[in-house]
């Protein structure tokens, strides 16, 4: 496991009431909850910005594709089936 550090934070009373049911939701401890939220909510963050920055190249890519016949040689193949 991870070297874990130290952070002291402050939450709201209904946040503080849910850690400290933490063996109601399946933790051995309350640094658990916290730990595993985190964790989702990196992921989470990380999931949009891939997907702001995958949509902002495709606006930047936009122009090319209405004007580059290369990029669009299939286009008329769009919706066929390929049985």
């Amino acid at each position: 496991m991870t070297k874990l550090a130290q952070k002291k934070i402050s939450i709201s009373s209904e946040q503080y009431e849910f850690l400290e049911n933490y063996k109601r939701w399946g933790f051995t401890d309350q640094s658990s909850i916290v730990r595993e939220a985190l964790t989702q909510f990196i992921k989470d963050v990380k999931t949009k910005q891939r997907k702001s920055q995958m949509a902002e190249k495709a606006r930047e890519l936009l122009a090319d594709y209405g004007t580059d016949n290369e990029l669009t040689a299939f286009t008329d193949l769009d919706g066929e089936d390929f049985i």
